[in-house]
């Protein structure tokens, strides 16, 4: 495994435990900036913006954080169920 410039190895991507159109959404209908939702979760506009487009996931600090900003439950940022097959 090739290793960083710090000596570690390199980081593993977690796959995203989020929805991100649900983040959007719900920032949307809470009225709050994109500025103004990552202020009130403690993170970069940056990265808010990376969350909502699916280009990067969180830490489960973040994920917290960006459900407190939004005042929701973590799992109303995560995707549906898939519905079973009707028999």
């Amino acid at each position: 495994m090739t290793e960083h410039a710090n000596g570690r190895p390199p980081r593993r991507r977690q796959p995203n435990p989020l929805d991100p159109a649900k983040i959007r959404r719900r920032r949307i209908a809470k009225g709050l900036s994109l500025s103004a939702a990552a202020a009130a979760a403690g993170i970069t506009k940056g990265a808010l913006s990376l969350i909502e487009n699916g280009h990067r996931g969180g830490t489960m600090r973040t994920v917290v954080a960006i459900a407190s900003a939004l005042e929701c439950e973590i799992t109303d940022l995560m995707p549906d169920a898939p519905r079973s097959a009707a028999r």
